[in-house]
């Protein structure tokens, strides 16, 4: 029951940080974890990491970066959460490890998930998930949307 109650104070904790997180800086924030993804296998690491931990707010600034082809320095992804089991990904690209890390904040997937999607693949994906972070986000509806213009 401790274990239960500590990690509900873990999540609501993690939820309200990134809720109170003004957008300007989420953008910024999830800019730069994006960026750091590609510099090498440590730094991607550690942004895939924060990334789980933005919690809920940040699902529209990282759907705003899908369908970005960079590719990962290491195409091997792990994620750690206490009380669950540890699960491996296998991205390729960046594109493929937002999706692995909006699977594990929403719970929701749009299409196959192996970790190496082509590029008409990654396209259809994004504009799913730009339709269902729409739905869901209506007030962030243009931040679900900023990335389509690339």
């Amino acid at each position: 029951m401790k274990r239960v109650a500590f990690l509900l104070g873990i999540v609501v904790t993690t939820y309200a940080a990134s809720a109170a997180q003004p957008a300007a800086d989420m953008k910024t924030m999830v800019q730069r974890l994006v960026d750091d993804t590609t510099v090498d296998a440590a730094s991607e690491a550690r942004a895939f990491d924060r990334m789980l931990n933005l919690g809920r707010a940040g699902v529209p600034y990282l759907i705003a970066h899908l369908g970005d082809g960079r590719r990962l320095p290491e195409q091997s992804m792990w994620v750690r959460r206490p009380g669950f089991a540890d699960r491996q990904y296998t991205p390729w690209y960046v594109h493929d490890g937002l999706e692995f890390v909006l699977k594990e904040l929403t719970g929701f997937t749009v299409g196959p998930q192996n970790g190496h999607l082509l590029k008409g693949q990654r396209e259809q994906n994004t504009r799913k998930w730009v339709a269902w972070c729409v739905g869901r986000y209506p007030a962030q509806a243009d931040i679900c949307r900023s990335g389509m213009a690339r």
